[in-house]
């Protein structure tokens, strides 16, 4: 018989923003969930809450980060961006994303919030940030 162990609330929040940024990309990565939980084991997770549910969530790896939303939230994202953002700015100086080309909705929102093109490589965007319009 397996003895399954429950989920630490930390672990579950982070598999819950894992959920939510997946819905947010899922049409364009053409993956499973279980891959794309795989792909993400090293990457830092920050869960984005609002009234006590979570509705999305940053990746992060040193300074490259990538924000999703599963349901899209009733407020201003400010906050999020600026609690995430300032903290990556602040300890790398800079910070970078890639968008896939085809979404120019991600590119023209990333460009919004002060990350300006540096490079194009295989159907993705590169942007780079050294400061934020929300920081």
């Amino acid at each position: 018989m397996i003895n399954y162990q429950p989920l630490s609330e930390e672990a579950s929040d982070r598999y819950a923003a894992l959920a939510m940024i997946y819905a947010s990309v899922k049409d364009r990565l053409n993956i499973e969930f279980e891959q794309f939980e795989l792909a993400m084991k090293d990457w830092k997770v920050t869960p984005l809450q609002e009234q006590g549910w979570i509705i999305g969530g940053v990746l992060s790896k040193e300074n490259e980060v990538h924000i999703g939303y599963g349901l899209k939230p009733c407020s201003s994202i400010r906050g999020h961006l600026r609690a995430t953002l300032k903290k990556v700015l602040d300890q790398y100086g800079s910070a970078i994303t890639s968008v896939m080309a085809e979404n120019k909705k991600g590119i023209n929102f990333c460009k919004r919030l002060g990350f300006i093109e540096f490079k194009q490589e295989k159907g993705k965007i590169y942007l780079k940030c050294d400061r934020c319009n929300y920081v």
